[in-house]
């Protein structure tokens, strides 16, 4: 019956699982296992398969299973590669569900899992009747060596191998099979990877580049420290007695050291115009009945012509300008208000300029209005009037003093026919940089005094000696004696400088007074504006 279905199918070892108990009475003759089936025929052993990998089966046989027998094991020549005969006396039914060997455990390689699907299928045949079953192992105990392979399980009670012990296929480890992981030993404690056994030394070379870092980093903090003292130090008053002594002093005999130096601090002078000065001084020779001081500074470049520059002369209306700073100063303090009224006195009214004069004591003027016309038209009953709301020429001498202006002093109200007011060139200088820089007023302020100034009604002197396009913001002074006027040029090609020219004249060389300051002023505009000297500087002006 076997014969009929086709070999390793499912029909066929159901049906050699049927017909094993019919013939297991028979005992065989020369030691060997007997044949299962209805033939007498002996099929020869199928060779040992080396390598017991499961191969997906065609759909009409039957998986074979890997570790696992037939439950038909005894009638199957297959399954002699499948249990041991020490199994298989000890306990028949491990020929259908054999034990698996007890051998050391290796690793399987990834292509050898067993299918699980396989094993379900061979769970579902029915168990052979046991007393059958018996018949058929014991006619292959008898010669166990005919078709199974013997393993190398342990010595099982009551038994013992007939054979040398042969190793089961399955048990081969593959060539391509990994090795188990054996664990690393822990590290003792002294040789911990994360600790350094001994510090490591740093080369000198480090240490210097280190050391000259810091110092350069501390040498950077210094200086920018050093600086904004420095800067704080500008804006501060100068030391009590050195106010008094500036206060005091004879403005004949001024210091042109010490004036110098507060001009170089808010100017930051750098180097000396020498050609420009060379032709000024030839044109100040030429004119011997004339005493001229000169000072001049280039706020894009920082140089400057200085020309008797910290010479005292009287200030005749240019002291009004420190007195317009002052007034603004106050104004940003909030001790006066530019819409305060004021109200004209007759101890205010006095000759020389302007035309509050004409005024009758009572009218009444803004705050600002009056330090309007006190720098536009030079008014000097404005200027008094402005006098007594700072305080004083006291105050106002104080304030002069902290400013760094060395020469200016208040001494009489105006118009101070006789000159006793004096400044200098290097003062007047300072004081309009000071304006232009902010250092002394709000920014605001400054618009105003600048916008003031530059209403200045005399052009007759300064600006005659300018180019068109040029914007000059200035102020001028006039007595019998002294001529002078000071300001700040915008040229045409955006350069901005300040010149002070005073000259100190008899009462019959006015006007040779007028034209030097007319030629220095054009002589000042063509070198800085065009870069050239005039040809006609050595021009000798006649009284």
């Amino acid at each position: 019956m076997a014969e009929r279905f086709p070999k390793g199918s499912i029909l066929s070892v159901i049906s050699s699982s049927i017909s094993s108990p019919n013939s297991g009475s028979k005992q065989p003759k020369s030691g060997k296992a007997s044949q299962s089936g209805n033939s007498g025929r002996r099929r020869p052993p199928q060779p040992q398969k080396g390598n017991s990998e499961i191969r997906s089966p065609e759909p009409a046989t039957l998986p074979p299973q890997q570790g696992r027998g037939s439950r038909n094991g005894a009638n199957s020549p297959t399954s002699s590669e499948e249990f041991t005969t020490q199994d298989f006396l000890s306990d028949p039914r491990s020929a259908i569900n054999p034990r698996k060997p007890r051998t050391s455990k290796t690793p399987q390689s990834k292509t050898r899992q067993p299918r699980k699907k396989g094993l379900a299928a061979v769970d579902m045949f029915e168990f052979p009747d046991p007393t059958l079953e018996r018949e058929n192992l014991s006619s292959i105990a008898s010669n166990p060596n005919s078709q199974l392979p013997t393993a190398t399980p342990p010595t099982t009670r009551g038994s013992r191998p007939s054979s040398p012990p042969v190793r089961i296929p399955d048990t081969v480890i593959p060539p391509d099979a990994k090795k188990t992981p054996v664990p690393k030993p822990r590290p003792q404690p002294s040789q911990k990877p994360g600790k350094r056994s001994a510090h490591r030394s740093v080369p000198p070379l480090v240490y210097a580049t280190r050391l000259l870092i810091l110092g350069v980093g501390i040498a950077v903090i210094c200086g920018t420290l050093l600086s904004v003292v420095n800067a704080v130090s500008r804006a501060s008053t100068v030391a009590p007695e050195e106010q008094t002594t500036a206060g005091q002093k004879n403005p004949d005999a001024g210091d042109s050291a010490s004036a110098a130096a507060v001009t170089g601090e808010v100017l930051q002078l750098n180097q000396e115009l020498g050609a420009l000065k060379t032709q000024v001084q030839v044109l100040a020779t030429e004119n011997p009945s004339l005493t001229a001081g000169i000072f001049l500074v280039d706020l894009d470049t920082g140089s400057y012509l200085n020309f008797n520059g910290d010479t005292a002369f009287a200030s005749a209306s240019t002291i009004k300008v420190p007195i317009l700073v002052a007034f603004f100063q106050a104004v940003d303090e909030g001790k006066v208000q530019l819409d305060q009224v004021l109200t004209l006195k007759s101890e205010h009214i006095v000759g020389g300029s302007g035309d509050m004069q004409d005024q009758a004591p009572g009218k009444k003027y803004s705050a600002l209005e009056v330090a309007q016309k006190m720098i536009v038209v030079s008014d000097n009953t404005a200027t008094n009037m402005m006098i007594e709301l700072l305080g004083g020429a006291e105050v106002l001498n104080q304030h002069f003093a902290n400013w760094g202006l060395r020469a200016t002093v208040l001494r009489n109200n105006l118009p101070d026919l006789e000159g006793t007011n004096t400044t200098s060139p290097q003062d007047l200088i300072n004081i309009i940089a000071q304006i232009d820089r902010g250092n002394l007023v709000s920014v605001k302020s400054r618009d105003r005094i600048l916008q003031i100034m530059r209403q200045t009604r005399n052009d007759s002197l300064l600006p005659k000696g300018l180019g068109e396009g040029s914007v000059i913001a200035h102020k001028t002074g006039n007595i019998d004696t002294m001529l002078a006027d000071a300001g700040m040029v915008d040229l045409p090609n955006g350069k901005r400088y300040l010149v002070a020219v005073m000259v100190k004249h008899s009462p019959e060389t006015e006007k040779p007074a007028q034209t030097l300051i007319r030629e220095i002023s054009r002589m000042s505009y063509r070198y800085l504006y065009g870069g050239e000297t005039p040809a006609d500087s050595k021009v000798k002006i006649k009284n």
